[in-house]
């Protein structure tokens, strides 16, 4: 016999929204130029990154137009994340703003990132403007990996993720997450933000719109 609707439903899903960018050719080669010029220019900081170049987290407030118009972007997906979680028939209004910044991530050769959260933010994310020439081997050479979150599956298979430019990630920012070893020519260049979002219902409400209701 087969389920009747409404007898499965999803309880505690996680999600994973992925996102592609239009027309961002120049934009990228534009942004390229900008981050590889400010990592000339500054040591950058150590945080989960090892090898690699992690720029402070206030690229929100960079001058130029296309950073500013992809931290934008960032916003607009909070938005539409937050969105679609609110009950059908409800009306919310949507407030989101960056929450621990945001900031650029350079790797080279062998670089990557240890697993770790954003503790704090709603959403994070991340945006590749450049993924290089990755080496034919291994085959997640420089990609994303999620670890599945429930407790009996810590040692399961992940969920993987190939960068490719143009490309947007947005995830509860508590979800562990690490960056495979980048081997290969070029450079691999993504964009992290963090996000916070409140959602006001019938201006009596204030929620964070973090999980699925």
């Amino acid at each position: 016999m087969a389920c009747k609707p409404g007898e499965l439903q999803p309880v505690f899903p996680t999600l994973l929204m992925k996102r592609r960018l239009d027309g961002i050719a120049m934009m990228n080669a534009r942004l390229r130029e900008i981050v590889l010029g400010r990592m000339k220019a500054s040591p950058g900081i150590r945080a989960s990154n090892v090898g690699g170049w992690h720029s402070e987290a206030d690229m929100m407030d960079w001058p130029e137009a296309e950073v500013r118009a992809l931290c934008q972007a960032f916003l607009q997906a909070g938005r539409d994340a937050a969105e679609a979680q609110l009950p059908p028939g409800l009306d919310g209004d949507i407030k989101v703003s960056f929450y621990g910044g945001c900031w650029a991530n350079v790797l080279g050769e062998g670089g990557y990132n240890k697993i770790h959260n954003h503790p704090g933010a709603v959403w994070s994310g991340c945006y590749y403007v450049s993924v290089g020439t990755p080496a034919a081997a291994p085959e997640t050479n420089g990609w994303i990996e999620f670890q599945d979150p429930r407790p009996g599956n810590l040692y399961g298979r992940n969920e993987r993720v190939k960068p490719e430019a143009g490309m947007m990630l947005l995830f509860p920012a508590w979800l562990n997450h690490f960056v495979n070893p980048f081997h290969g020519a070029g450079e691999r260049i993504s964009i992290a933000f963090n996000l916070d979002v409140e959602v006001q219902v019938d201006r009596t409400l204030t929620r964070r719109a973090g999980v699925t209701t």
